[in-house]
């Protein structure tokens, strides 16, 4: 019974590893340095930007797009939007300053320090949205600390519940016979 409980237990806890790390991963801050090659504005709604195939059939919004280019092959389109008081708790308001940071580093051909969150996803449309941008510095890095410490943490933490599972799982052992 024990041994079907700790193989639960353990399939139970890699599934909760997966889902959390794709989480940190999705809103953590992730930063790159790289070249602004347009800026873009286009109408959207909940479904994405409107087109022939997505028509308008819920309120619409302004999306902000930077494209960006960090080597000849390696291409990136990010999306500027504001995330207010809501999830993810950015607290982003400057949405169009951003933009014109973006237009003046795209005009001034000058390398940009991009902090963002979330994944390019080509099929649904989806594009990472960046929370700030700013000039870059020679010699300056990406490595980012918050995302290091909270992915040590998480695996700190599932390290911990392994542990704990398999100690409550362990077959009882009484007077030299198996119990459990």
């Amino acid at each position: 019974m024990r041994a079907q409980l700790r193989k639960a237990g353990m399939t139970l806890l890699g599934l909760l590893a997966l889902g959390g790390s794709l989480l940190l991963d999705y809103y953590l801050p992730e930063h790159a340095i790289t070249t602004i090659t347009g800026v873009e504005v286009k109408l959207a709604d909940k479904d994405g930007p409107i087109s022939k195939q997505n028509p308008p059939d819920q309120p619409v919004r302004d999306m902000y797009l930077i494209y960006t280019q960090h080597a000849i092959d390696d291409v990136r389109v990010y999306r500027n939007e504001d995330t207010g008081w809501g999830w993810p708790l950015y607290f982003k308001f400057d949405a169009s300053d951003v933009q014109a940071t973006a237009r003046a580093l795209e005009n001034a051909r000058q390398p940009a320090y991009i902090s963002s969150y979330g994944w390019r996803i080509n099929m649904f449309s989806l594009y990472p949205n960046i929370t700030s941008i700013r000039l870059a510095h020679a010699g300056e890095n990406t490595w980012s600390a918050v995302r290091w410490l909270a992915f040590s943490l998480w695996g700190g933490l599932l390290l911990l519940l392994a542990r704990l599972t398999w100690r409550w799982t362990r077959p009882i052992v009484k007077d030299g016979d198996l119990i459990s």
